[in-house]
C-alpha cells in the first residue's frame, strides 16, 4: 500500500512539473523587420495578449493563409477593450536566395505584415508543412502552443475563448 502511494505521489509530482513547464516559457526577446522594413520589437507586445504565428521559409503561403484566417476571424470576435496583438514570422535562416527574391518581388503587394527572421531567432519548434502558434499572456508567459495544418472558424473560436478565459 505504501508503495502505491509513493508511486502515485511521484507521478503527480512529475505531472505538476510537466504542466508548469510551458507556463514558465516566456516571450522571447526579438527585434525583426517585416517585408516592408517596418521593425517590430517583442517588448511592445508586453501588456497585451500576443499571438505569434511562425513558419519555415518553405511554408510562406501556409503561414499567410493561417495568419489571415486567425486575424480576420478574430477581429469579428474581439471587443474594443481586448488588448491583443498578432504577428506572423518566417524563419529565413538557411533560406536560398530565391526565397529572398520572391519576398522582394512581393513587397509592393498589399499583403499583411510578416516578420522576417533572417537569423532563426524564433526557429525553435517549427515543423515543415505546419504553422506554429504560440499565445502569450499580457505578462509574457506562454499560455497556448499549437501546430496547424489547417485553421477553421471553430479553431479560431476556441482561441478566442482562451482570451476570454483570462489565462
Amino acid at each position: 500500500m505504501k508503495y502505491k502511494i509513493g508511486i502515485t505521489f511521484i507521478v503527480l509530482l512529475f505531472s505538476a512539473f510537466g504542466l508548469n513547464a510551458n507556463e514558465k516559457e516566456k516571450l522571447p526577446d526579438f527585434k525583426l523587420a517585416d517585408q516592408k522594413g517596418k521593425v517590430f520589437n517583442s517588448v511592445t507586445a508586453k501588456g497585451n495578449t500576443y499571438f505569434l504565428l511562425g513558419c519555415g521559409f518553405k511554408d510562406v503561403v501556409l503561414c499567410r493563409k493561417h495568419g489571415r484566417k486567425i486575424y480576420w476571424k478574430m477581429q469579428t470576435l474581439l471587443k474594443d477593450e481586448d488588448r491583443v496583438i498578432f504577428s506572423a514570422y518566417l524563419n529565413l535562416k538557411n533560406a536560398p536566395s530565391e526565397v529572398f527574391d520572391y519576398i522582394l518581388q512581393e513587397k509592393e503587394k498589399d499583403y499583411e505584415s510578416i516578420l522576417l527572421d533572417k537569423k532563426g531567432i524564433l526557429s525553435n519548434g517549427l515543423v515543415e508543412g505546419k504553422s506554429l502558434l504560440r499565445v502569450y499572456s499580457p505578462k509574457g508567459a506562454l499560455i497556448h502552443k499549437e501546430y496547424f495544418e489547417s485553421v477553421d472558424d471553430a479553431k479560431v473560436s476556441e482561441l478566442y475563448k482562451l482570451i476570454r478565459s483570462g489565462k
